[in-house]
């Protein structure tokens, strides 16, 4: 199968991935996260927390250069370099057009959005404790492809509705290559059950 995205090497992104499989579950997750993600660096900006935006720039660099967009990439890098000597002047010259380019993937993207599931499987507390476990041992491993599919089969239980969100954030981690935080809520999570 033939990928083909503008502005984005998808051979890189696929050897990035491990897997076409994964690649495509990559472009899935970063086809969900583009809207809430540049709301979120436009609401930090807007509220000159340079701290925070700073970090969702570099998630975003990180997000870019694995499925491919190089060139993104080092755009999100450039602003996560101006974040970081606090250049409010030209983060904000640079920042929008920096967005509408990431937004702009998003009608490519589409066909490889997965349409989530209303089925859901029966809490089991072993069965997601081990579940839980194995997302931990595949971040400090970085295995992506094992992270991301426990991640996914974690989100396929019927959790009750404090506990989903959780899941729903930590997924979201997962997705956006925020390992260390997945971790320490993946903690969290096992300690609760």
């Amino acid at each position: 199968m033939n990928i083909n995205i503008p502005g984005i090497d998808t051979g890189k992104g696929i050897i990035n991935s491990g897997s076409l499989e994964f690649y495509k579950d990559l472009l899935n997750d970063v086809y969900k996260l583009i809207d809430e993600k540049c709301d979120l660096v436009e609401s930090y900006l807007k509220e000159n927390d340079i701290q925070n935006y700073t970090v969702q720039v570099h998630s975003l660099k990180s997000t870019c250069r694995m499925i491919g967009a190089t060139d993104l990439g080092e755009e999100f890098f450039t602003l996560e370099k101006l974040g970081k000597e606090n250049n409010t002047e030209q983060i904000k010259l640079l920042t929008p057009d920096i967005l509408n380019s990431f937004r702009s993937l998003k009608p490519y993207l589409e066909p490889y959005a997965v349409k989530s599931s209303d089925v859901k499987n029966v809490f089991d507390k072993n069965a997601v404790a081990q579940l839980l476990q194995t997302l931990i041992l595949a971040i400090d491993d970085f295995n992506l492809d094992t992270a991301e599919n426990t991640a996914k089969q974690l989100s396929e239980y019927d959790w009750d509705s404090e506990l989903s969100k959780e899941i729903e954030t930590l997924s979201k981690l997962v997705s956006n290559i925020d390992y260390e935080e997945a971790k320490g809520m993946a903690d969290r999570i096992l300690e609760c059950l």
